[in-house]
């Protein structure tokens, strides 16, 4: 199985530092990068200053990109060997001075697809979007574009994460898993993305590691990979719990 960490690109040290921390940790070999227009540093800027020792993965928001223009970073991702990327659909910037377009992730897809076809695209995987079956002729629209495989929002329930796991048994699949250590945190995922919980949810330390490694375990038994993103907690101590 493959696991991939996601590192937010706020700067350079701070990349550095993250990297450093994940270097002790063998079991990661991907990179994930976030595209975050409230930092200077777009995904694909970030991915010089991830070693070659792990696959950076960018992710590219479809509303950035102009259907009716070639792909504009073609050149730059071959000059840094960019292979591999995560399609987003992307959020509305606060700032309108930032252009966006109506462009659709399916059709993004498509088209990365067909002036890079060597390069690996996975998608995005939302299961509080609509319901389980919405999501899941999403995600075959998706594959029907040119899609190689999809990493999930952050799973907090194993059971609606088997629910989905089976249907999409045999693709490649990162299911993601990210720690909550507060109220105000969990009342944002289910505020912001309809984040489902169990009962038997805390927003402790403890909780979430044991969480993460029934997931990891699930992964692991079931030929799955793991996209680990690890927000507003020590990543040193997240991780050495995780692997311990």
């Amino acid at each position: 199985m493959n696991i991939s960490l996601e590192i937010v690109p706020r700067d350079e040290p701070t990349i550095a530092e993250n990297i450093a921390i994940a270097s002790r940790f063998p079991e990661i070999t991907l990179i994930n990068i976030p595209d975050l227009l409230r930092f200077p540093i777009r995904s694909w800027e970030a991915c010089p200053f991830i070693p070659a020792t792990y696959q950076s993965i960018p992710h590219l928001r479809a509303i950035d990109f102009n259907m009716d223009e070639p792909f504009p970073l073609t050149d730059y991702f071959r000059n840094h060997h960019i292979d591999t990327v995560l399609v987003v659909a992307g959020d509305p910037p606060q700032d309108m001075k930032h252009r966006v377009f109506p462009t659709h992730t399916t059709d993004f897809i498509k088209k990365l697809k067909r002036e890079l076809p060597a390069l690996t695209i996975y998608a995005a995987f939302d299961p509080y979007r609509s319901n389980i079956r919405y999501e899941l002729d999403y995600l075959k629209a998706k594959e029907d574009s040119g899609a190689d495989g999809f990493m999930s929002q952050p799973f907090f329930d194993v059971r609606l994460l088997e629910i989905y796991a089976e249907y999409l048994e045999g693709r490649t699949v990162f299911w993601g898993v990210s720690p909550v250590l507060s109220e105000k945190s969990r009342n944002y995922w289910e505020a912001r993305n309809r984040a489902i919980f169990p009962r038997s949810f805390r927003p402790d330390l403890h909780w979430n590691i044991s969480f993460g490694r029934q997931v990891l375990q699930f992964c692991k038994t079931h030929r799955f990979d793991l996209y680990l993103m690890p927000i507003r907690v020590d990543l040193d101590t997240y991780l050495q719990g995780l692997f311990s």
